[in-house]
């Protein structure tokens, strides 16, 4: 027998006292009341506890509407079902409400479905609903894996129970054999689209290792059972520890929901950024902010790990098929059963050698065969082995490095080390990573996960094509071991609170001499640790036709194979940050200044020689134009093109110059503009005069039309023409432009240039939704402004760090522009909402800035500006 639902008689004492008014605003008061008395007292109760009172408060309503309802209609046999979340009995503050209606004949059934779910929609719930007869359920099971999963978590709310018990017989008798392995299969799929479980702004509900994951355990469970009670066919799969581990998951992940549909106000899943210092706090996470939310967030990590794992456990339990097992023999005490690794001895194995903790993984790597379950859990029991014997012992670290070394299976292969704690065991400052969390948006994922991605994304450059720069660089390395080295120790420092780089230096020497490898090694290992982010900064917010910038950097190379590790390093570093977010520019910007640097470490560049790199960029493109272009046009590609600096040639097709310079030869009145979709962003091309201030201005229009900026390259040509090339998304992210917006920002950019509104003006205009979209909480990080004057001789570097906002851009240069100051080049770039600039800018007599007391003026009203 279910237990008394309390809200039930609280409701029915409520409508006795006001028998005189209609149902509806009773059940309105009601629902407000008691609803916003859950959220106020949530800290009282456990998660999932919560998570029922709010299905029961719902149940009440529900039930209300259903006795209101005229019992003289003969419905016929029917039955009020609750499915989804609803049916589980599990509701979030703001949670949909799933009904069922359930008929043996539908003549009658619309009175009544309008009866009850017309008053739930003018409470405000998402409802969603379906109707069916008891013939209609076999199709509907089968026609559909959504409409499968919901109707497995039915649960009986009104009506005729032996009619619903047929349901339910009727309902598992239809469940398709396969549904276990469909299951899978769309969990698969929804790693794929939702990433990794260590993403940093995680989905409570629908991302790896969520609450949709434990819904999925129940559905497949039940399907396997064919019955509604999934509970005992769990204990089968999983031991009890397995089973109370889940129930500690559960909890904490419902408790987190709670918090966020409560904080926000709405149906709300996503653990954004700004929310965390809230939800932490609340939470009972006490520390200082930034140390609160990291240790609540290396808490989720910890579960949702935990949850997916022994899910993807489950599954691969009911997915083993059956029949005899097939065994042969790899090594003394190690077997392949079924193709997996089995170590029959247990503990014991591992207790006689110790070594075999780390050589078990180089045979699983060689012979590719995974660790069966078994292992995997005895290899977690025995952890305590890796001892600091172990540790500095050559023969592990000759073993460790033969991992590294393979050109096939080594990012999964650490992947695995790293899950079941062997890796952190042998290197414990890699440990000391697991499920960290800097409160740092720039990476968007934790430490540990970034670096094994940053590593896969290396490994998967052997089954790139060939004729790719980055595989042609790996191809040349000499000794694959000390890269993969340079790149799992490229971050250790960010466990200390302090500068990553230098805390990082100081780990990793302690480190490489306790696997006490030669010192050339060490040093080339070190040198990776300590310049990981300093090709990524020049490439990225660097002049690379300055030969000065070039010949400096090319100081820090002993010989070409540290450039070629280096490069490597950077690219696996940029790459991790985000899934997709490397682009065709930061490859080209990359490439560029390896390419500049190498050619300087080979044979010394001189500004010549600078010169004649150009011409043969210049040669490679009329090359491939001048057979198929009218001869004007090739003579007219050569004329802009020799304009520019060489970098320009580098990062664009001959086909994008090509409409740059139709746009540069339309240009009549004050802005020419185009725009180009490319598949994660849409390329805005823009074509003006210059004048004073016009990159604040386009910046202004462009941010007062809600669209994003997230990459830009300046150019002004030397006979004054102006060509600004944004790759930019609409304000939610989305990557290509309605065109009505296209139109708009068209006419806000001819006003702007062409003086007819101020930019200023125009974002007051367009900005009242603004205030919707800041953020309620201020990140941790302040803005920074930083000068660099010896990289250029002609030039002032100002660089700035800021957390990404609406209009930020259009706010640097209209700042810049209020001191005088000529932008002569900006290189802007954002990733994951931190905006890293630089922009080149000379005094008002067209001189670098020397004066201290000035470039503190410069800072001060930058900073003035950010943090207004």
């Amino acid at each position: 027998m279910p237990a008394p639902n309390p809200f039930q008689q609280q409701l029915r004492t409520v409508r006795a006292e006001r028998p005189q008014d209609d149902l509806g605003p009773v059940l309105k008061d009601f629902w407000i009341l008691q609803s916003n008395r859950l959220k106020e007292q949530r800290h009282d109760h456990q998660g999932v506890e919560l998570a029922q009172s709010f299905a029961q408060l719902v149940d009440a309503l529900v039930l209300a509407l259903y006795k209101e309802f005229d019992a003289s209609a003969d419905l016929g046999p029917h039955a009020l079902v609750a499915q989804g979340g609803y049916g589980r009995g599990e509701m979030a503050p703001f949670s949909d409400v799933d009904l069922l209606f359930l008929f043996k004949k539908k003549n009658k059934a619309q009175p009544f479905v309008a009866a009850v779910l017309h008053p739930l929609w003018d409470l405000g719930f998402d409802i969603g609903h379906g109707t069916r007869t008891l013939g209609e359920v076999r199709d509907s099971v089968r026609q559909d894996l959504e409409s499968c999963t919901a109707m497995m978590t039915s649960r009986l709310l009104a009506g005729d129970r032996d009619f619903f018990a047929t349901y339910q017989t009727k309902l598992y008798k239809s469940i398709p054999k396969a549904t276990v392995a469909q299951l899978q299969k769309w969990r698969q799929d929804r790693l794929e689209q939702k990433d990794s479980v260590q993403l940093l702004d995680p989905n409570i509900k629908e991302s790896p290792g969520g609450l949709r994951d434990l819904d999925a355990l129940q559905w497949a469970l039940q399907a396997r059972s064919g019955t509604a009670n999934f509970h005992p066919l769990r204990k089968r799969y999983l031991d009890a520890e397995d089973v109370a581990a889940l129930e500690k998951n559960r909890e904490f992940l419902w408790r987190v929901r709670h918090e966020l549909h409560a904080v926000v106000g709405r149906s709300h899943d996503l653990l954004q950024h700004d929310l965390k210092p809230t939800i932490a706090a609340n939470l009972g996470y006490t520390d200082n902010q930034e140390l609160g939310v990291e240790r609540f967030m290396r808490d989720y990590y910890l579960h949702a790990r935990s949850v997916y794992h022994l899910v993807e456990l489950v599954f691969g339990r009911l997915l083993r098929k059956k029949g005899p097992r097939r065994s042969r023999v790899l090594e003394a005490g190690v077997f392949a059963v079924d193709s997996e690794i089995v170590v029959p001895e247990g503990a014991e194995y591992f207790a006689a050698q110790p070594l075999r903790l780390l050589s078990v993984f180089h045979l699983s790597q060689a012979k590719n065969l995974p660790l069966s379950e078994d292992t995997q859990r005895v290899i977690g029991s025995c952890l305590h082995l890796i001892d600091d014997s172990l540790r500095r012992s050559p023969a592990a670290r000759d073993i460790f490095l033969r991992i590294l070394r393979r050109k096939l299976h080594t990012a999964a292969t650490l992947r695995t080390m790293h899950e079941l704690g062997v890796l952190g065991a042998y290197l414990p400052e890699f440990g000391d990573l697991t499920c960290l969390v800097q409160y740092d948006i720039y990476h968007l994922y934790t430490a540990d996960e970034h670096t094994l991605l940053a590593l896969q994304n290396i490994e998967d450059l052997d089954s790139a094509p060939d004729h790719t720069t980055l595989k042609q660089v790996l191809v040349q390395i000499k000794r694959r071991d000390l890269l993969f080295l340079g790149v799992l120790l490229h971050d250790i420092g960010k466990s200390r609170r302090q500068d990553h780089v230098a805390a990082g230096l100081e780990m990793t020497r302690t480190l490489l001499q306790r696997l006490d490898l030669p010192e050339a090694d060490a040093l080339l290992v070190l040198f990776l640790v300590e310049h990981h982010q300093d090709m990524s900064a020049i490439a990225q917010r660097r002049d690379l036709d300055d030969p000065k910038l070039i010949a400096e950097f090319a100081g820090l190379f002993v010989h070409m194979e540290w450039l070629h590790m280096l490069y490597l390093t950077t690219y696996a570093d940029m790459s991790a940050v985000a899934r997709g977010i490397w682009t065709d520019w930061q490859g080209a910007l990359l490439w560029e200044l390896y390419y500049k640097t190498s050619q300087q470490l080979e044979s010394g560049l001189n500004t010549l020689e600078e010169r004649q790199q150009s011409r043969q960029l210049l040669e490679q493109h009329l090359g491939q134009i001048t057979h198929i272009w009218p001869a004007p046009q090739v003579v007219a590609f050569e004329e802009h093109v020799t304009q520019l600096p060489a970098r320009y040639m580098r990062a664009y097709h001959h086909d994008q110059i090509g409409t740059h310079l139709e746009l540069l030869n339309r240009l009549n009145g004050s802005v020419e503009v185009a725009f180009e979709e490319l598949p994660s962003v849409t390329e805005l091309i823009i074509c003006s005069h210059d004048q004073r201030q016009l990159l604040a201005k386009i910046c202004g229009a462009i941010a007062a039309n809600d669209i994003n900026i997230l990459r830009a390259d300046v150019h002004t040509r030397n006979d004054g023409q102006v060509l600004d090339i944004f790759q930019v998304t609409d304000i939610d992210g989305t990557p290509h432009l309605p065109q009505w917006k296209k139109e708009r920002v068209r006419k806000s950019l001819e006003e702007v240039t062409a003086g007819q509104v101020k930019a200023r003006d125009l974002l007051q205009r367009h900005s009242t939704t603004w205030d919707r979209r800041k953020k309620t909480v201020a990140p941790l990080r302040p803005p920074t402004v930083d000068f660099e004057n010896q990289v250029s001789d002609k030039y002032t570097v100002i660089d700035t760090d800021v957390h990404d906002d609406v209009g930020l851009l259009y706010t640097i240069t209209y700042a810049l522009g209020e001191l005088d100051l000529d932008i002569h080049m900006a290189i802007i770039n954002t990733t994951a909402e931190r905006a890293t600039d630089a922009f080149y800018v000379v005094d008002r007599q067209g001189e670098k800035i020397v004066n201290y007391e000035f470039l503190e003026t410069i800072r001060q009203h930058l900073l003035d500006k950010l943090e207004g």
